[in-house]
């Protein structure tokens, strides 16, 4: 059986990728790629805070996504996330700011989080202004632990600047209901720019070609790292040469289908 990870053989691990104090990033993670770790999950969250400090920050994406409302009203405070482990004991801890918007808020640790995750609700959820792209232009990073593409939320970022035209998962405009600081329960309309991301994959293909991402391990897992306006510049390019490059083909998924036909490419 293999030994597991400690705190000290992460950061390691994590500097030797590229990581270094005072960076900023966001990490898509799977706990259980990366082994035995001796600790858990709460030794790989010490870990990618150390790997930064103390001046950097990290981002973890807390969402429950546009299809699990949650009901009756969205909380920030107690929902939890649907995107494992990692993020959901980040978002416990008592120095974590975690952003309101009741699809896709992101949780924050670090000197910056307040500032990163502020008035998520005022734009679109990883639209202009949003957690992710306040990220990108601080010059953030991404980091797939044990991920690929599909779940590096900065590409739909990368859609947004490159004016995609999505539809929603629903026909009908959607709201979810979001209990705000002062006790009352806004409406917060659910807007397109998250939707699919089966066909990301490719992104990783063109980042690799120019020498843009930084591979390794983990323990067992497979751990990329990326500068975020890198992923946002070679989306736009993508789409600028094929408008439809990263639109999965099923007929039965809306958001892609819907773009297309937006696109004329049906």
């Amino acid at each position: 059986m293999p030994d597991s990870l400690t705190v000290n053989d992460m950061v390691k691990a994590f500097r030797e990728l590229g990581l270094k104090p005072g960076d900023s990033f966001i990490v898509h993670s799977s706990y259980k790629s990366l082994g035995p770790v001796d600790g858990g999950p709460d030794a790989v969250i010490d870990a990618l805070i150390e790997a930064v400090a103390p001046n950097g920050n990290v981002v973890f994406p807390t969402f429950n996504y546009t299809q699990n409302v949650a009901v009756p009203y969205f909380d920030v405070a107690v929902v939890p996330c649907r995107t494992g482990i990692i993020p959901e004991l980040s978002r416990k801890r008592p120095n974590a700011v975690r952003s309101l918007h009741p699809t896709h808020s992101v949780t924050v640790i670090g000197p910056d989080a307040d500032e990163i995750t502020k008035d998520h609700m005022s734009f679109r959820t990883v639209g202009f202004g949003s957690p992710i792209d306040r990220l990108m232009k601080m010059g953030g990073k991404v980091l797939l632990l044990g991920v690929g593409h599909t779940s590096n939320t900065t590409i739909h970022l990368g859609e947004e600047y490159a004016e995609v035209p999505k539809v929603g998962w629903s026909e009908e405009e959607r709201c979810a209901m979001v209990l705000m600081p002062d006790g009352s329960i806004y409406p917060h309309p659910l807007d397109t720019s998250t939707s699919c991301s089966h066909h990301f994959g490719p992104v990783g293909d063109v980042l690799r070609k120019y020498g843009e991402t930084n591979e390794g391990m983990v323990g067992g897992a497979q751990v990329q790292l990326m500068q975020a306006a890198d992923v946002v510049k070679r989306v736009q390019e993508i789409i600028a040469a094929q408008p439809d490059a990263l639109l999965c083909d099923s007929p039965t998924c809306r958001p892609c289908s819907g773009a297309r036909r937006n696109l004329g490419r049906c």
